[in-house]
């Protein structure tokens, strides 16, 4: 079995048609007996779905009683979503449970778990709800409660004192199965994991449940929704504060509220809180903890995702958010279908805007179109950000797979059309891979969201991405993507400046990635460090390295790795970047970014860096320019500018060259500083191996060194990709006789920069080579005129005109 994160549906309820056993835990017997087959109604769509006004209806978590005729019409073998997916899954758990694999060969740890017992409980409970077999449903029904109550008799022994227990399955000791003293709490893995499991399977087998079960269950609960408030990993503080700005004035609380843990914390107190009645709650003590999970959790997750992760991308990236986006989107699920969303904005998905841009910006972080991949077929290649174990896309499904069951609720057919073509062609194996995902699926919980998502009814969703732009800014992350067709690969550039603050992120003020004709050129080197150093660092990213004071740190601490390398800081950066300015044009994407607090660190007391920016140009398709700056308080202390390659660069003078397995080529031309050092890097640490991602196609580095090791520097490069045998345009170094500008010149085309981000305007007057049709002039005043004169090849701006600079400070001359 393969792993994921959390979801969907399960049991049984009264007038489900479900008998109530008698309240006992007698020993599970398969019932064998042939499911009816219910044909399709093709009068029944996804959209919308009318709640029952009952507050003891069950289920009511993810799915309710009105649901349910849809879903077991949709449990049909003429539906091969379930013939060959969801009903396969089911009775090979089945099997599983018969042979006493589940529970017994379940450590009850807090960590990966072959026979998670949860799971297999959570998959029988839904399957209870909709299998179109009454028997089969009873049958259901009670292997779930047996595997339910088996963790809940155990966990109601409390916390352990003693990690001494030796578990049979794995020789490996630990505290005892389900006793774990963080076994809900803290950084707990099985919570996040499976986590949603345990309420869902109260909520959908809840008829079933004797008091006596009842009653266990809610002392489980309440310990549980405890330890999720005053221990849980960055829990809100102070605790028991609700619906207080106090929550959000503390942007460190905040920004560690886009943890996966933190998120999962959320999802299981609320929905514990959801599946009880109150019948079942003397005092409401259970149902309480909706107002913390809701008025602190969810308030302050919330909040950032309107600020510091507006945009649709959370802080962790790729490795992690796809679990935190689906944790909290189960949970806004949970509210929508229990009738609790209405304690204000952020209890309703429909009322942030963040999870359109969730959609929007997975589209722009993959490449136009699949490349073929020997270990999972047709992938798309993600821009992928933060911690990385493996380069390759993952299915996103707990995550849309909950937003479009959302949706289907809320009657919002244009998003649930997209999640619906994002979920059929866009993970690993595309569309002919999709009913394999459903019936060999990471987690039973993927099975199931799969099977609610797609009506079998519906027409085959189409490619929403021709009606999106080219362009992409995610404003709270800073990230930039830009291409030049979805309908092919010509080209696509991404940037990114974001803030540094929390578990999973990398140093990357300034990184970026170019693709073209189906292959990186030039990406982040990613991996997974033991803490931020090494393979985190920028020295496997697109960017400049500052030698700065050495922090006062053990030899072998992770922040000495950092220092050595004249990395960003990971996690203690003095403070935030600053996108000073960008353009999104037809013709070309810039970006002048201010990383300077990313390279200073006042918790390590290493200041020096007083300087540290990047302005770049994409000049569409072929071109790339950096212009960056780098300025230290201290003299002869190294800088130097890194690229990630996927294959080893010649290096001729000033020119390097790359070829890919493809054939393109990947020309970088050193202008400045005069006399700068290029080195091939084609072997790195072993740390770093070690913790480097695999299938990730950059391998080698190019790296230039400043002469001199200078105090201040200025590093001009131009990139050029070319097809194998096209040679590149020529390039020139352009210096502002007037004006304080540099830049180059390509081909026929020109690009400027400012030399310094504070100087005050003058006239601009340079010379090109050779007539140019297109100059670029950045760094000026956004919205402002200009006059152009031209003599031949010579330039001369002076401000006051009727040429405009566009809203990033760019003056287009053409």
């Amino acid at each position: 079995m393969r792993r994921i994160s959390s979801l969907i549906l399960l049991m049984i309820l009264v007038g489900c048609g479900v008998a109530a056993p008698a309240p006992t835990n007698p020993a599970v017997t398969s019932v064998s007996g042939e499911a009816t087959n219910l044909p399709p109604d093709s009068t029944k769509t996804s959209l919308p779905v009318i709640m029952t006004g009952d507050p003891n209806a069950h289920p009511r978590l993810w799915l309710t009683q009105a649901d349910l005729p849809r879903l077991r019409a949709w449990a049909s073998d003429s539906n091969p979503m379930y013939r060959d997916g969801l009903k396969l899954v089911a009775e090979e758990a089945k099997i599983t449970m018969d042979a006493g694999d589940v529970p017994i060969r379940d450590c009850g740890s807090t960590e990966y778990e072959e026979f998670p017992t949860e799971m297999y409980a959570e998959l029988f409970a839904f399957m209870s709800l909709i299998d179109p077999n009454e028997a089969a449903r009873a049958d259901y029904a009670q292997r779930a409660r047996t595997l339910l109550m088996y963790i809940i008799n155990i966990a109601a022994q409390g916390p352990a004192e003693n990690d001494d227990y030796l578990c049979p399955e794995t020789q490996s000791t630990g505290y005892p199965p389900f006793r774990s003293p963080r076994f809900f709490t803290e950084d707990s893995n099985r919570a996040r994991w499976h986590g949603e499991a345990f309420p869902l399977v109260v909520d959908w087998i809840y008829p079933v449940l004797s008091a006596s079960d009842k009653a266990a269950i809610r002392g489980v609960f309440l310990r549980w929704s405890d330890e999720i408030v005053q221990r849980a990993y960055h829990h809100p503080e102070p605790v028991g504060v609700i619906n207080d700005p106090s929550l959000i004035a503390d942007t460190a609380q905040v920004r560690w509220s886009g943890n996966n843990y933190f998120v999962a914390h959320m999802r299981n107190l609320g929905m514990m809180a959801l599946a009880f009645d109150a019948n079942d709650d003397p005092n409401n003590q259970l149902r309480d903890y909706l107002n913390n999970a809701t008025g602190a959790w969810l308030y302050i997750f919330d909040h950032l995702t309107r600020t510091d992760s507006k945009g649709g991308l959370l802080p962790e990236g790729f490795e992690y958010s796809p679990q935190t986006a689906s944790y909290a989107i189960q949970f806004l699920l949970a509210l929508q279908t229990a009738g609790k969303d209405t304690c204000g904005p952020h209890c309703k998905l429909t009322e942030n805007p963040f999870w359109d841009d969730f959609v929007t910006s997975y589209l722009h972080s993959l490449s136009s179109n699949p490349t073929e991949d020997p270990n999972h077929g047709l992938v798309y290649q993600p821009a992928w950000y933060g911690d990385a174990q493996s380069y390759h896309l993952v299915d996103f499904i707990n995550a849309f797979g909950s937003l479009g069951i959302y949706d289907q609720r809320t009657g919002n057919a244009a998003r649930l059309a997209k999640v619906r073509w994002i979920e059929t062609v866009t993970p690993p194996g595309g569309a002919e891979g999709l009913i394999e995902r459903v019936g060999n699926p990471n987690d039973f919980r993927d099975a199931i969201i799969y099977f609610m998502l797609f009506d079998p009814t519906a027409a085959v969703a189409s490619d929403p991405r021709p009606s999106l732009p080219l362009d992409f800014y995610a404003e709270g992350m800073h990230k930039i993507f830009s291409r030049t067709s979805w309908a092919d690969d010509t080209g696509w550039f991404n940037f990114s400046l974001s803030w540094n603050f929390i578990d999973h992120q990398q140093a990357d003020g300034n990184h970026f990635e170019w693709f073209r004709n189906g292959e990186w050129l030039t990406k982040a080197r990613t991996g997974y460090a033991d803490i931020a150093e090494g393979i985190a660092s920028s020295e496997f990213r697109n960017l400049i390295a500052l030698e700065n004071d050495q922090p006062d740190r053990d030899p072998s601490d992770w922040r000495i790795d950092l220092w050595q390398r004249g990395s960003q800081w990971n996690l203690v950066p003095t403070g935030d970047p600053n996108l000073v300015a960008h353009s999104l044009d037809s013709r070309f994407t810039y970006a002048l970014g201010d990383a300077t607090n990313l390279y200073n660190s006042e918790n390590e007391a290493t200041t020096d860096i007083s300087h540290a920016s990047r302005s770049i140009v994409w000049l569409k398709p072929d071109t790339i320019v950096t212009y960056d700056r780098g300025t230290s308080q201290t003299a002869n202390r190294f800088k130097r500018w890194w690229l990630q390659l996927p294959t080893p660069a010649t290096v001729n003078g000033n020119r390097a060259t790359m070829t890919t397995a493809g054939g393109q080529t990947l020309n970088v031309t050193s202008l400045l500083p005069a006399g700068a050092t290029l080195s091939a890097v084609n072997i790195a640490d072993q740390q770093s191996e070690n913790t480097a991602a695999s299938d990730d196609p950059m391998k080698v580095r190019l790296r230039i060194d400043a002469p001199g090791n200078p105090q201040d520097v200025r590093f001009l490069q131009v990139l050029q990709a070319a097809n194998s045998g096209v040679t590149p345009a020529n390039v020139s170094l352009i210096q502002a006789s007037s004006g304080n500008y540099a830049g180059a010149q390509i081909g026929s085309q020109v690009v400027l920069f400012p030399i310094n981000l504070d100087q005050a305007f003058a006239t601009i007057e340079y010379s090109t080579a050779n007539a140019a049709n297109l100059q670029l002039i950045t760094g000026l005043q956004p919205n402002t005129g200009y006059t152009v004169q031209r003599n031949g090849n010579n330039v001369s701006i002076s401000q006051g005109g009727s040429q405009m600079s566009d809203s990033g400070g760019v003056l287009v001359i053409e």
